[in-house]
Order: structure tokens, then sequence, then C-alpha cells
């Protein structure tokens, strides 16, 4: 890589003011020096207390079965549905992206989570005509056209149970929830988005000539929520990009049952997300605020960067805020995926929202 000029320009604030003070816990005690040796311990201390936070499935084995459903020919890219076993008695539709533009070889990969892969890739899956109404989080659209192969998931609520008859608010997600929970006492909702997002891996892996080492996951709102949490535990994730979805506690609704829940109300509960950040160190790590990401946010990041410094990759891990609201804009997806494009040392291609 010739030069780092995206990494460099976002690995700093681009401002002195962080907001309230989120009174974080340092990784390390004030006045302590890390070295590797120490955070290798701590590391794996850290590595523990999460996975006992985030539970285990009650099944073990399953029968994995994943079919293609329908071909759908765009512009483009080839689009094929999958419904891809997901539990004993659970599947999620996928959509496999290979782009016709740019051709790459071995091909780049992303996953793409949200509510649905629809949206993600801008297209109805159940009309096949193209949704236009949000351009700005079609990331897989995006992405595809820059000679990504991208698969775009489905979340679980709208998979597990049917949709109530009364589907108010979060009704749907509640139903889901409360099914999940009782038959996966151990586990958590957060874990259960991951763990299928960690399938959908599986299918993107699958697919011919892809580059191991130049495979990302990308999601906005709930879907940068997943991406955190899949792109942390799930080793074969070389880069991840979150959108605008709080990456304080407080910053967004992670006591939701179908994320974290109550617990991380409590007193005694001393994780954060800046934990889980430096976890994902030395992989690249890119942020993109708007709303619920804002200031306040550098305090976790700039925390996180001092292990990446350990690793000599302080420049790994960066955050643009375009302080404009929920949704990404043009110039921040831009920088995004120039960020993505130089992690995984390829020359940044031309998209259209």
């Amino acid at each position: 890589m010739k030069e780092n000029r995206i990494s460099q320009q976002f690995s700093q604030p681009q401002y002195n003011d962080f907001g309230v003070d989120e009174a974080i816990e340092p990784i390390f005690p004030l006045g302590i020096v890390p070295t590797m040796e120490s955070w290798r311990e701590e590391r794996a201390a850290l590595l523990n207390r999460w996975k006992a936070v985030l539970g285990t499935p009650a099944f073990e084995n399953f029968d994995r079965k994943q079919e293609p459903v329908e071909i759908v020919e765009r512009p483009t890219y080839t689009g094929t549905v999958f419904k891809q076993s997901t539990g004993p008695d659970t599947f999620q539709t996928l959509l496999l992206m290979e782009p016709k533009l740019v051709t790459l070889s071995p091909r780049p990969g992303v996953v793409v989570p949200f509510y649905d892969p629809d949206r993600m890739a801008g297209l109805d899956l159940k009309t096949y005509q193209p949704i236009t109404e949000t351009p700005s989080i079609r990331f897989g659209y995006h992405l595809v056209q820059q000679g990504y192969v991208v698969v775009c998931t489905e979340a679980f609520p709208y998979n597990m149970v049917p949709e109530p008859k009364h589907n108010f608010g979060f009704a749907w997600w509640e139903q889901a929830t409360d099914k999940l929970l009782i038959e996966n006492p151990n586990w958590t909702g957060i874990a259960k988005l991951a763990w299928d997002t960690s399938l959908a891996i599986d299918l993107l892996l699958e697919q011919p000539d892809i580059d191991l080492g130049k495979i990302g996951v990308m999601g906005h709102s709930l879907g940068g929520k997943i991406a955190l949490y899949t792109g942390v535990f799930d080793q074969r994730v070389t880069a991840i990009v979150g959108s605008d979805f709080g990456v304080g506690f407080n910053f967004s609704n992670w006591d939701a049952p179908w994320y974290l829940g109550k617990k991380i109300l409590s007193s005694d509960f001393s994780l954060a997300h800046h934990h889980l950040l430096a976890l994902c160190a030395p992989r690249p790590f890119f942020l993109i605020g708007g709303e619920a990401d804002r200031p306040a946010s550098w305090q976790y990041i700039l925390e996180a960067q001092k292990i990446y410094k350990l690793y000599g990759r302080n420049e790994s891990i960066g955050f643009v805020d375009h302080a404009t609201g929920h949704r990404p804009t043009e110039e921040s997806l831009l920088v995004a995926y120039c960020w993505l494009a130089e992690q995984f040392n390829l020359t940044p291609q031309s998209w259209e929202l």
C-alpha cells in the first residue's frame, strides 16, 4: 500500500469537543503502559467475559441446508436468493450478489446484515422491482458495483414467527425474541443475530475465487450492531464497517431483549464497546456517525486505539461523523468505501447510489 491517506485522515478526531464524558473504564488503569504481553492476558480475560454475556444456543448440531430459490439478472450483478438453515427448525433468506461490471481475481467479499436483504440490495425480493426510497443505505448494491461479492441477510424475527396480527412498534421483534429465549435460555438476541450472519459468511466463502484475506462485514443501524458483533467474534472477517449503530450503550436501545437485555443496566456490568473494539484489533474497523454515533463516539475509538497501537496499526480504526442525521451521506460513504478498499489494497471503484 503506497499511502494511507484515508486511514491517516480519519484515525484521529476532526474536532476537540467529544461531548459528555462517557466515563468509560480504561482497558488498562491510568499510569499503566500496556505491553503486548499484558494485552494478551487481558484479551483472553475480556474474550471470556464477553462470551459469558452473549451465551450459547441450546442446540449443538442441525441439518445445514442451503438451497437456491431464484436467480435474478440485474445490469450490475447476478443475484441468487437462498434459503439457509440457521438452526434445527429455522431458515433465513439470503441474497448472493455477484458483480458483472468489475472483475477482480481473487474476489473480495462483504456480508451486509439488515432487517431484510431487500433494502440493502435495493431490490424487492417479492416483486423483483427496484427499491429507490432509501438509496444511501443500499450498501449491497453499492459494493457489488465495486467488484465485491456480496451476501445480504435477514434478521431473525422475520423468519422465526409469523407477522403478528397487530404488528405495532416492536411487536414482531418481541414475539420472536420471546420464542428465541424460551428455546435458548442461555443465549442473547445479539448473539443470535451474529450467529445467523456468520452462517451467511459460510455461503460467501463457498463461492468460487473468493479472497479469504478480504472478507468484510458492513451494516447500517441494526446492521451496524450486527456487523460489530459478527466481525469481532468471527475471525474470518478481516474488516468491519458500521454505520450509526450507537457505539455507546446509552446511544441506542442496546438494552432491548433482542440485543443484550437489561443486564447492561446493572451497576456491576462493567463491559462496554471499547472492549469489543479492542478485541477486534488489529483487524480494521471503521465507524460512520451521524446521529446515534456522534462526537462522544470518539471516546470509545480512542480508548481501543491504544490496543491497535500495540500492533502498530493505530490507523486501522477510524471514524467519520457527517452529523446530518441517521442515514449516511454520499460523502461519508465515499470515505468508507475508499477506506475499505485501502484496507484490502484495492483500487477504489466508482459506484452509484
